[in-house]
């Protein structure tokens, strides 16, 4: 019974790696557009608050960016439809593995911050969690590899 397991796991594993170019050719021009033009938002963004700091309407330009951001979550959500099963696991423990080490992490680090470490900005958890999701994928698809 394991032995089949594991025979589907791996067949699966391979199938995994065909669709992922052909899904992933599409993601990455979706989700690559939606980055390119959240790095343009954001640096105009930036220059045009830091030109006019006492500006009413400041506070609608500083948040422009969140815009082509929305995009790249539709990409990706895209992506994670056009995903088969198996895909969806590997994501799926790999996103779960991101939640709750983020959420120690966090919340290790509000208890420095209470004992004098310096205060982050909330925007650093962003990468700590995109980093972690990376490190949960690679685990995920080498379990299923072995």
């Amino acid at each position: 019974m394991q032995a089949q397991m594991h025979e589907r796991d791996s067949r699966d594993m391979r199938k995994w790696n065909g669709h992922m170019n052909d899904a992933g050719r599409s993601y990455l021009k979706e989700f690559g557009g939606a980055m390119a033009a959240y790095a343009v938002v954001l640096f105009a963004a930036i220059a045009v608050v830091n030109a006019n700091r006492t500006a009413p309407w400041r506070y609608i330009v500083v948040v422009l960016p969140v815009i082509p951001l929305c995009f790249a979550l539709l990409a990706f959500l895209r992506f994670f439809r056009r995903m088969d099963e198996f895909q969806r696991r590997i994501q799926l423990e790999a996103l779960a593995f991101s939640f709750g080490a983020t959420m120690l992490i966090t919340a290790t680090y509000t208890f420095l911050e209470a004992a004098g470490a310096p205060r982050l900005p909330m925007i650093s958890v962003v990468p700590v969690m995109s980093v972690l999701w990376g490190i949960g994928a690679t685990f995920a698809i080498r379990r299923y590899q072995e």
